[in-house]
């Protein structure tokens, strides 16, 4: 994919640290290269669950990212962006808004760096910025929600760093059956910190 401006929908620059994000709506071929790199056995480990979705299953990916977590979030189609570090090649992760509770304004957001080369480098921070100030800013969200597996603390660490606010523990039934301890934030559009370029 090829990028003009009329396709990068969202774009975050952190010049203290040299880094930049595009995000973009992804194409079936761009949901099937995240897809293959969702196989990476550290991924699994980080993430603590194993998402099984086979290369190709360009609607299980798209079912299991939109899943919301909330009992204030509601079916609403979710805005899915495709994470580049460079307008030119393959995405590195996506980025989504789902949930949406027009009613009490509220949605949550979920994010995933998935190439191993740009995890840990400060890309899933930005794109948590952008997407939540998008949320707020154009979206008039009011407030967005979180659910992080409790044993990725750098994942927890990086929403808290932005705002958000530690909810409850909650056990969660997975597809395969396992139960996981998972944590739930909140961040209140007054409470967002705003990543400083």
């Amino acid at each position: 994919m090829s990028f003009t401006k009329k396709n990068i929908v969202l774009e975050q620059e952190y010049k203290k640290l040299g880094l930049k994000v595009f995000l973009s709506p992804l194409e079936n071929k761009q949901i099937d290269y995240l897809i293959r790199l969702a196989q990476d056995p550290n991924l699994v480990d980080l993430m603590g669950i194993n998402l099984a979705i086979q290369p190709g299953d360009i609607e299980g990916f798209i079912q299991t990212i939109s899943a919301y977590s909330f009992p204030y979030s509601r079916k609403s189609k979710p805005l899915i962006y495709g994470v580049y570090f460079n307008v030119e090649n393959l995405p590195i992760g996506y980025g989504v808004l789902k949930g949406f509770n027009q009613d009490l304004l509220t949605a949550e957001v979920g994010i995933a760096i998935l190439d191993n080369t740009y995890r840990n480098r400060g890309y899933g921070r930005l794109v948590l910025n952008r997407l939540v100030a998008y949320a707020f800013q154009e979206l008039g969200m009011q407030k967005i929600g979180a659910a992080i597996l409790s044993s990725n603390m750098k994942s927890i660490n990086m929403c808290k760093k932005s705002g958000f606010i530690v909810q409850k523990n909650e056990l969660w039934k997975m597809p395969n059956g396992e139960l996981v301890s998972m944590v739930l934030l909140e961040l209140q559009a007054e409470d967002f910190i705003v990543l400083s370029a």
